[in-house]
């Protein structure tokens, strides 16, 4: 966690913890997606911005116990969400094409096996 800086921590109802990681909107002025084959794929800064939070998640987990003691925050339950870009800085590309791109890349996520 040295050095680790999350951008808004939020502690839930349940009291453990939630983790916003914040990347710039328009201004990012990268796209997205890029076509891949016959379907649109996240681009690099959506997996370094998704890798980002899970290295925060991992963090969190390896500090639990000292987190607990020094703040009384529960990490056990973390969670974390990433706001990136907005469909805007991709005209050509329709916002629902977008947004089917980075569900699927959750979904992937949530599917793995470690």
């Amino acid at each position: 966690m040295s050095g680790d800086e999350i951008d808004i921590p939020l502690i839930r109802g349940d009291g453990s913890l939630h983790i916003m990681e914040l990347k710039r909107a328009m201004s990012l002025r990268k796209p997205l997606v890029k076509q891949h084959r016959s379907a649109w794929v996240p681009t690099a800064d959506v997996h370094d911005a998704v890798g980002q939070a899970i290295n925060y998640l991992v963090g969190l987990d390896d500090n639990r116990q000292r987190i607990q003691r020094q703040l009384g925050i529960e990490t056990r339950r973390a969670s974390a969400v990433v706001l990136i870009g907005h469909p805007a800085v991709q005209p050509d590309v329709p916002e629902q094409d977008i947004n089917e791109a980075l569900r699927m890349l959750l979904t992937g996520l949530d599917r793995r096996e470690t």
